[in-house]
């Protein structure tokens, strides 16, 4: 019998870093413009940022977790049953 083949994201922690530290610099506005169009990036249509998303703090994550996929890469694993 075959195991099934699963996608696994590895994240890039390194890279993601390195983008979250550089926006560290970049002003409110920037950072929420940034956080808007990842936001789109990714299918929402939404013009202002949500609730969750209101503090440098929490615009900073999204940055970062954005980055940790966008420089990982996706890998096929075979699952042995």
């Amino acid at each position: 019998m075959i195991s099934p083949v699963t996608n696994v994201i590895r994240v890039n922690q390194v890279m993601a870093k390195e983008v979250a530290h550089e926006w560290e610099r970049a002003s409110s506005s920037e950072l929420s413009a940034y956080c808007l169009q990842i936001l789109q990036e990714i299918g929402c249509t939404d013009t202002e940022l949500p609730d969750n998303l209101q503090t440098r703090e929490e615009q900073l994550n999204l940055i970062a977790g954005f980055a940790s996929y966008a420089f990982g890469r996706v890998e096929n694993v075979q699952s042995a049953n």
